[in-house]
């Protein structure tokens, strides 16, 4: 049996597009969450804005930052790296 070295990704490739998908999945739904709030007659409430709110950051604080973990591995980069380009 083959050792694992210390540089191998703690996840699969395949694990990390699949996080990939549920993050562009949950963001979908905030979209057409967003969307269906500009079509109410009323503005949304605070509730409504709370469970968009808690959605977004569930997505970002899970499926997000271990796929940007895995793939800064995969990649040999940090995701946390100063000198990434962001906008």
């Amino acid at each position: 049996m083959a050792d694992k070295s210390k540089d191998s990704p703690e996840m699969s490739p395949e694990r990390a597009l699949g996080l990939l998908s549920e993050v562009r999945n949950r963001l979908s739904t905030v979209a057409w969450a967003l969307h269906g709030m500009h079509h109410e007659s009323e503005p949304p409430g605070p509730d409504d804005l709370a469970a968009v709110e808690q959605l977004v950051s569930d997505t970002i604080e899970g499926p997000l930052h271990e796929a940007c973990a895995a793939l800064g591995t995969l990649l040999g980069l940090d995701a946390d790296d100063a000198n990434l380009t962001r906008h």
